[in-house]
């Protein structure tokens, strides 16, 4: 079993407000932090925009929140972040830029591209990945609806959260799908017994995947992962190109 400091960093989604004191990522932060062992750590990304801007600084933001892994990788921690909506689509963008220093991704109403989180598996830049999402999430279903009018202008939203039981079919060695279709965008994150039974849920998950080796199969095709730099994987630098041509 991986005995390493584990750090988790939570990541907010659109509209939120970082001084808001009882923000979901505010209470991540004190459960993870008084309810898990000694070596267990966790930090938060917070950042505020609105639907619209949110693709203004998406890259600068995935950029912080890079520099943040860094540290905590420095002093021996091992790494898993966790995101909401648009906190996920910049996990994806983290992946391009720390290479394999994430252990682990838990998308919560994930409102981003299965695509980026497919490449980021093809090329070994992450060990598991868990999905909580729901087919009756609106959100993702407006995201999805209305992308092919504003996709083109760089503003529309994934919505991988709809699909988390065929994305996980995909990739049965690393994804992990936990959808409840009895759940809206924002539910998992309700105070109370919602999110303690999310939390609980991913500690849980968390905790049974420091037990697994490192998956070397995908979908049944042979790949082999990889601790080099972004900068070395052709195909993870292609995907970071799409991306630039979006912004």
């Amino acid at each position: 079993m991986n005995t390493a400091r584990t750090c988790y960093i939570a990541i907010n989604g659109i509209r939120n407000n970082p001084g808001d004191a009882e923000g979901w990522t505010d209470r991540f932060v004190t459960w993870i932090n008084t309810r898990l062992p000694d070596g267990v750590v966790a930090e938060k990304f917070e950042y505020s925009c609105s639907a619209l801007l949110r693709r203004l600084r998406q890259r600068e933001r995935a950029d912080e929140i890079a520099k943040k892994v860094g540290y905590y990788r420095r002093a021996g921690y091992r790494l898993v972040l966790v995101g909401h909506s648009n906190g996920c689509d910049l996990i994806a963008r983290v992946l391009e830029a720390c290479g394999a220093e994430i252990e682990a991704a838990h998308l919560i109403s994930p409102a981003a591209d299965e695509e980026d989180f497919a490449e980021a598996i093809r090329e070994g830049l992450i060990r598991r990945i868990h999905i909580y999402g729901s087919r009756n999430d609106g959100a993702l279903k407006l995201a999805l609806a209305t992308r092919p009018l504003v996709g083109w202008l760089g503003l529309g939203y994934g919505s991988l959260g709809l699909r988390g039981r065929e994305f996980a079919a995909l990739f049965p060695e690393v994804v992990q799908d936990h959808s409840d279709d009895s759940c809206g965008h924002s539910t998992w994150l309700q105070r109370g017994a919602r999110f303690e039974a999310l939390m609980q849920s991913l500690s849980s998950n968390d905790f049974s995947d420091r037990r697994i080796p490192l998956p070397t199969t995908c979908a049944g095709e042979e790949w082999s992962p990889s601790g080099s730099a972004l900068s070395d994987k052709p195909g993870a630098v292609a995907a970071a190109d799409r991306r630039e041509s979006e912004e």
